[in-house]
Order: C-alpha cells, then sequence, then structure tokens
C-alpha cells in the first residue's frame, strides 16, 4: 500500500488549455494581428478540436486581457492607444525596476550568471536568424528579474501584463536596427548589474522601454 500511495497518475492538460496557449502564441508571435476578429468556429476549425473547448479558451484570455470582446462565440485581439501604450510601459518599467532592486538584493550572482547565459543564447539565436527563438529568449532576459525577486506579488502583478509585452516585443522587433539596439542593451544590462551598478543598468532598461512607449505608429500600424 505504502508503494501504492506514493504513485501519481498525471492528468493530461484539458484541451481548453492547449487551445489557449495556442492561440496566445500566435497572437505573440504576431501570427494573429493587433484587433483581429477571431470567431469561435474559425478558431475550432483551425486547432481541429470542437467549440467548447475553444469558448473556453476564448474566456481564458479574455481573463488575461490579451483578448476583447463581449461575445461568447469570439473576440479581438486587444489593441491599445498611444496613452494606453505609455501607461503599460510605465507600469512595466516601475515592476521591473523593483524586481531588479530586489533580485540584486536576494540573489544577486544567481541573476547575474542567468542573465549572461540567456545573452548568450540570444546571441547563438541571432547567428542562427532564430527570430522567433530570440524573442522567447528575450521574454526569457526580462522573466529573470522576477524569478529572482523573491517576491511572488511582484510575479504576479508582471505576469499580469507579460503577454502584452511579449506581443509589442514582436512588432517593435521586426526593423533589424532595433533588434541590434536591443540585443546590445541587454548584454550592457547584464554586464552593469555584474558589476553592481544598479541603477546605471535601470537606466539603460529605461531606455529601452521608453522607447517603446514611443511607438504606437510601429505597433498598430497607423499610417499616419
Amino acid at each position: 500500500m505504502s508503494q501504492l500511495g506514493s504513485l501519481k497518475i498525471e492528468r493530461p492538460q484539458p484541451l481548453s488549455d492547449i487551445a489557449a496557449d495556442n492561440i496566445r502564441e500566435a497572437i505573440i508571435n504576431g501570427d494573429f494581428r493587433l484587433g483581429q476578429a477571431l470567431t469561435e468556429n474559425a478558431l475550432s476549425k483551425l486547432l481541429g478540436i470542437s467549440k467548447t473547448p475553444v469558448r473556453e479558451a476564448i474566456s481564458s484570455l479574455k481573463r488575461e486581457g490579451i483578448l476583447h470582446g463581449d461575445s461568447q462565440k469570439g473576440a479581438r485581439v486587444f489593441t491599445l492607444t498611444a496613452e494606453q501604450l505609455h501607461q503599460l510601459c510605465v507600469y512595466r518599467l516601475t515592476l521591473e525596476t523593483a524586481a531588479i532592486e530586489m533580485a540584486m538584493t536576494t540573489d544577486p550572482s544567481g541573476l547575474v550568471k542567468r542573465l549572461q547565459s540567456i545573452c548568450e543564447d540570444m546571441s547563438s539565436a541571432r547567428e542562427a536568424e532564430d527570430f522567433e527563438g530570440y524573442l522567447k529568449l528575450d521574454r526569457v532576459f526580462h522573466d529573470a528579474f522576477f524569478e529572482f525577486s523573491g517576491n511572488q506579488f511582484l510575479r504576479e502583478g508582471y505576469r499580469g501584463v507579460s503577454h502584452k509585452v511579449a506581443t509589442l516585443r514582436t512588432y517593435l522587433s521586426l526593423a533589424p536596427l532595433r533588434v541590434d539596439k536591443s540585443f546590445s542593451e541587454h548584454v550592457k544590462i547584464a554586464e552593469l548589474l555584474k558589476a553592481t551598478r544598479v541603477q546605471e543598468a535601470i537606466e539603460v532598461l529605461g531606455e529601452q522601454i521608453d522607447r517603446g512607449s514611443h511607438a504606437i505608429d510601429e505597433i498598430m500600424g497607423d499610417p499616419r
């Protein structure tokens, strides 16, 4: 009985979660464009599953904020006004600044080691022209601040906007020069934190985020 009691049956991931993961990644990768209408029927056919788990996935993604709409049978990918983009960037910088400061108090060597490893992987992804892989590593880089902060509620606060941030990063990274600039900034942040020059690292982070806060035309494809 003791041996049987130690056995655990792994439950398969619900179809609704699988659908939500696939739809979310399609939004983040730009396969579903900002403001694009997504219907229950179309998603059901695309994913090859019934409407019920798709409906549940849509509801879940609405709660995350990356889908909008009142209809139960569909939704639209989120959009942002210039003011909303600015507010999101201010919020993001506030959270990331706090996370860096906490991480550099809680586990500075662990954070620096992690950031340096990510930068090496980012460099490899760039050499291999793996755009999608590079963007995922960009996500992981910023997530590391929260991973090492030791503050559960700070992580939860960032998680509430992290999918929107990842989506916007995709749009902003379509220009090669932006990627070059962004990569050099990531390397610089890691170097400055290794040297315990925390405020200088935060300044570089602030410049990076502020640059994105003024790029509403690139993000939304505004013809103006």
